[in-house]
């Protein structure tokens, strides 16, 4: 009588395939974790550039009504902190005349023209933290602006129907002089 073998995996086989399997399952759950938080950063970037966007776009037309810099601004699930730096400029020109005329064109001015900067931050309530670091999500918008120049046509019309709007309107002329 002839015994056939018979096909099929022995103890050693199983294992071998078990650890196989476990090692598969790892090496998936780790990239998938590692695509889920580089997602959930990006998000937290790209959160950090269009609450930058939207508070230089309210810088420019309305300053006063900008949130109180001590307190989180709310976008998402998330918190963000910022900064906002307004500096002087000054143009140097090739091939300048020597008058001290500093307008181009028809007569605007170079020397009212500031450098905005706007730093936002994810917040340390939200895992990032209180002061900025480059080190967590975060945008920073700079901006050439002429102060008397309105960002859309309402903005005029919006300053002059506040209460003490004209006051504000010569306030800014005045200080441009000095």
């Amino acid at each position: 009588m002839h015994l056939q073998a018979r096909r099929g995996l022995t103890f050693l086989e199983a294992i071998l395939a078990v650890v196989l399997l476990a090692m598969v399952t790892v090496t998936l759950s780790s990239a998938v974790s590692f695509m889920s938080q580089s997602q959930r950063r990006m998000d937290q970037r790209l959160g950090a550039a269009e609450l930058a966007n939207r508070l230089i776009l309210q810088y420019m037309d309305e300053r006063d009504s900008l949130p109180d810099r001590s307190l989180p601004i709310e976008y998402d699930m998330d918190r963000y902190r910022w900064t906002l730096e307004e500096s002087a400029v000054k143009f140097e020109f090739d091939n300048q005349r020597d008058d001290d005329n500093n307008n181009v064109g028809n007569g605007v001015s170079l020397n009212r023209i500031k450098l905005i900067t706007i730093k936002v931050w994810l917040g340390a309530d939200s895992g990032g933290s209180r002061t900025y670091t480059g080190s967590v999500p975060n945008s920073i918008i700079t901006r050439l602006i002429d102060p008397l120049a309105f960002n859309n046509p309402d903005s005029l019309e919006t300053l002059l129907q506040q209460e003490g709007g004209i006051e504000k309107l010569f306030q800014s002329l005045l200080d441009l002089e000095n």
